[in-house]
């Protein structure tokens, strides 16, 4: 309840709305008003919703309202007074502002190359060894058993045309499958059967599968670089940062004017 009391009074804190004796309005709870810079302000620019429509507008603005008459009942009970929860409410506005600071120093700091991932992978080539057997496929699934028949035959005939249209008509999925780990319909097909390029339609719960096998590889091999470059990619960011990290915080503090007073620090620990 009191991280809830925290962020609703840091929202408010921080809001840009204010009284206004115009009409150029959104909305108003009292004398405080949303204005038209206000409301772009709430909406994310990672909304998902393009162009925005006035069900979402009007949820945005009326989550505005709630948040307003909860903070407005709030300071009635003179919670915006509490030495605590102003304490609190500023130590977490600092973290938000370090995070910023720090996203900001690492975004422009922190890259990876790739000649670093290539002599990572050279040098790491046996961590990315296959503990079993593994096929790569292109794999869909449809309701239909012949549309499946359909699809199985166009895979067959390698026409370019209808092929196309094909893959504009439905999305196949690539991924990289581990033995025992799929449906076990699809398992014993793709690992137990003879080697076939394409497989299906087989049955499942689920609907009709259509498999095409791209490759298929051995318990021990090595992954190649490419199916790989994500994870090192990942791994080489992650100590990247943590690398740029304590290389800033260590070149602030030595560059930094600061004091530790041991002999009031003893105080203080005495009269605790």
């Amino acid at each position: 309840m009191r991280l809830f009391l925290i962020i609703l009074f840091i929202i408010f804190f921080l809001s840009c709305s204010s009284t206004t004796d115009n009409n150029d309005y959104i909305a108003r709870v009292g004398n405080i008003h949303l204005t038209k810079e206000d409301l772009s302000s709430l909406i994310p620019e990672s909304n998902g919703i393009k162009p925005l429509n006035k069900d979402y507008l009007n949820s945005t603005v009326f989550s505005w309202i709630k948040k307003e008459v909860l903070f407005q009942k709030a300071k009635e009970y003179h919670f915006d007074k509490d030495k605590g929860l102003k304490i609190e409410v500023n130590n977490f506005f600092k973290d938000l502002t370090i995070n910023s600071y720090v996203k900001y120093y690492l975004q422009t700091n922190v890259s990876i190359s790739e000649q670093e991932i290539k002599d990572y992978y050279l040098k790491n080539r046996r961590c990315f060894i296959r503990d079993m057997e593994e096929a790569k496929v292109s794999h869909i699934v449809v309701q239909d058993f012949n549309e499946t028949k359909k699809i199985k035959n166009t895979l067959h005939s390698r026409n370019h045309k209808e092929l196309d249209k094909l893959f504009s008509k439905y999305k196949f999925e690539t991924k990289i499958i581990r033995k025992g780990e799929s449906l076990r319909e699809l398992d014993k097909t793709i690992f137990e059967t003879a080697h076939r390029n394409i497989l299906g339609p087989i049955a499942s719960d689920y609907g009709f599968h259509i498999i095409q096998v791209l490759a298929r590889y051995r318990k021990g091999s090595i992954r190649p670089i490419d199916e790989v470059r994500d994870e090192i990619t990942q791994r080489l960011t992650q100590k990247k940062i943590q690398e740029s990290y304590n290389s800033l915080v260590d070149s602030l503090i030595l560059s930094s004017d600061y004091e530790i007073n041991d002999d009031n620090l003893l105080n203080f620990l005495s009269i605790q």
